[in-house]
């Protein structure tokens, strides 16, 4: 059956068809998980501080990963080198090795929240939670990233400005029920089976994973996650450090995984589309023309996601601990910075794109990953910011 090459013009119309729905499907996905990091935020600050320090790094890490993975099939499906099938050879080796790498970092973040907290019980605590949910999600992520971009790609729609989004929403809205699940599992003493199964998998998954020519590939993906592994701690210190002001101001704690994950999403799209471009000698020297039309046409889609990043969390709060301040100021303060920042971070993600890739790194492997883990210091550092506004009114 022959299959329609998707379309990868983009203007403000394709943005709002396009990239809206994607945004606001991922959204509901943030707020889900931002109800559960609402609800038992003052829980893992004060009994998982360990957990705290690398959350930020578990959500961003884990969708960086299958981030990349649905870029590098997104290429590999434009360049006709792959079939859109669980069968193709290229699809399903990618998916096993996604699933072993996304533990890789987990493991660096835990040794950095040693390193910062001591407590080597918690440290033991933390480390069968997080690799125990962390097998389990990767292989549930896994499989739908290969769906996604085949599914997209073959009703014609880009996997480019699509796929990215909406695996690292579903990274974010599993990871926080997950941990809160092995949490309880470990507050009742029946984690240990889950942690050996878990660890076992990981070993199987990494031999069947093994190939020549996914050695450049594997190389890359893992020398990257590891650096921004350490980079992802500096997020999560400055979380664990300032979770009393995100605390205080209520509705953070719950619009946070919304406001780190649409950042980051942003951001993918840009380097996704920019990515395919290189690979097809579409741009040359790292113009901006045509790519800056583009980035306009993005830009005005945060007003329209804007409210469900403001004012359901506020919603959200109500519901859980009955306070609800909304003043005008600091929401039109939070407003006019939001799409400021939205524009600058498209226009660094698309350099990064590039920058990478004039250092022969392929930005399918690498550009998610590092974009998305920037953004998520800058989001968690703007969160702050903006909670601390909204105490001071």
């Amino acid at each position: 059956m022959a299959i329609t090459i998707p379309s990868r013009e983009m203007n403000l119309r394709t943005a709002i068809r396009l990239i809206i729905p994607v945004l606001y499907f991922c959204i509901f996905f943030d707020l889900f998980a931002g109800f559960f990091l609402g609800t038992y935020f003052e829980k893992m600050m004060e009994h998982y501080p360990h957990l705290l320090v690398i959350l930020p790094g578990l959500m961003g890490l884990r969708g960086n990963v299958f981030g990349s993975l649905c870029s590098r099939l997104s290429t590999a499906l434009y360049l006709g080198s792959s079939e859109p099938s669980f069968r193709d050879k290229f699809v399903y080796k990618n998916a096993l090795f996604s699933v072993w790498a996304a533990t890789v970092p987990i493991l660096v973040l835990l040794i950095i929240s040693y390193l910062k907290i001591g407590n080597f019980d918690g440290f033991l605590t933390s480390a069968q939670i997080s690799i125990s949910s962390g097998v389990l999600i990767g292989i549930l992520l896994s499989v739908t990233s290969i769906s996604v971009v085949i599914f997209a790609f073959k009703k014609a729609i880009d996997p480019d400005s699509v796929a990215a989004p909406i695996i690292t929403s579903i990274a974010d809205i599993v990871t926080i029920p997950s941990l809160i699940l092995f949490i309880i599992l470990f507050e009742s003493n029946q984690i240990f089976p889950f942690f050996a199964i878990s660890v076992i998998l990981l070993g199987l998954l990494f031999a069947l994973s093994l190939g020549k020519e996914y050695r450049r590939i594997q190389k890359e993906v893992i020398l990257i996650v590891t650096v921004l592994a350490v980079v992802q701690s500096l997020t999560g210190s400055v979380l664990e450090e300032f979770s009393e002001i995100i605390y205080l101001s209520i509705f953070m704690s719950f619009a946070y995984p919304a406001i780190l994950d649409t950042l980051g999403n942003y951001g993918s799209i840009v380097v996704a589309r920019t990515s395919t471009k290189l690979n097809l000698g579409e741009i040359e020297k790292g113009s901006i023309g045509e790519v800056l039309d583009e980035i306009k046409a993005i830009v005005p889609t945060s007003i329209l996601v804007f409210p469900f990043l403001s004012l359901i969390p506020f919603l959200l709060s109500y519901r859980v601990f009955q306070v609800f301040e909304l003043n005008f100021v600091p929401m039109l303060i939070f407003l006019l910075s939001f799409i400021s920042l939205v524009f600058v971070f498209l226009l660094l993600s698309f350099y990064i794109a590039v920058i990478i890739n004039r250092f022969r790194v392929d930005p399918d492997n690498g550009g998610i990953p590092l974009v998305t883990t920037i953004a998520d210091f800058i989001a968690t550092i703007y969160a702050v910011a903006i909670s601390l506004i909204f105490i001071s009114f």
